[in-house]
């Protein structure tokens, strides 16, 4: 049993630092022999764990989208609109402070996930979402639940883009990703909510 929970260890010791491997430099620029330090493993632990690099990859996505899981199912649940962009700033922070789910982002972002890889994760609740929001507060203004549920995900990918690279955006916004995107979503509640009550056939 000691051992087995050593070799469990380990291989958690590399999916950590591959996540975060991964999250900072993308897949083509990971370096296996970066992630063996950072782990303080030798090469041959990782290759016994993980024969390749894409199923060390595999591995860390299949890590980010449990948290992502796990992050969504600790959110408190807030009706409505509100409610719906409330969960994308909690998926926007986990990307922000949780490197496994940062890392998932990026791989699924660059093509390196089965599927719809961490998309998968949460969009389709997400949708699932939108589309109750429509029917209680009989949203319309033009645009579909499911428009905007592909327009928040086009949103979180530039989140999980600009957080490797916080300074370039604040250069530009005088905001980070976190405050930008606050102040983005709350623009587009107002916007919803008024394009909604301007639509005509609700009166």
């Amino acid at each position: 049993m000691a051992r087995q929970e050593r070799a469990e260890q380990t291989r958690r010791r590399i999916v950590e630092a591959a996540a975060a491997e991964f999250a900072e430099h993308g897949y083509d620029g990971t370096s296996l022999h970066r992630i063996v330090r950072s782990a303080g493993v030798t090469m041959g632990a990782l290759t016994f764990h993980f024969p390749s690099k894409s199923a060390l990859a595999d591995a860390v996505q299949e890590a980010g989208t449990t948290a992502t899981r796990e992050v969504m199912r600790h959110s408190v649940p807030v009706p409505g609109l509100q409610g719906v962009l409330d969960e994308v700033l909690t998926l926007a922070d986990a990307l922000r402070t949780t490197q496994c789910i940062r890392a998932a982002a990026r791989l699924t972002r660059e093509g390196h996930a089965a599927d719809h890889g961490w998309y998968g994760t949460w969009v389709p609740g997400l949708r699932e979402a939108l589309e109750r929001a429509w029917r209680e507060e009989r949203l319309d203004g033009g645009l579909t639940p499911l428009a905007a549920a592909s327009l928040l995900s086009h949103v979180l990918l530039g989140v999980e883009a600009a957080v490797t690279a916080p300074q370039a955006l604040r250069s530009i916004t005088g905001d980070g990703p976190e405050e930008g995107l606050a102040q983005a979503l709350k623009a587009l509640g107002a916007l919803l909510v008024s394009s909604s009550a301007a639509a005509p056939g609700d009166a």
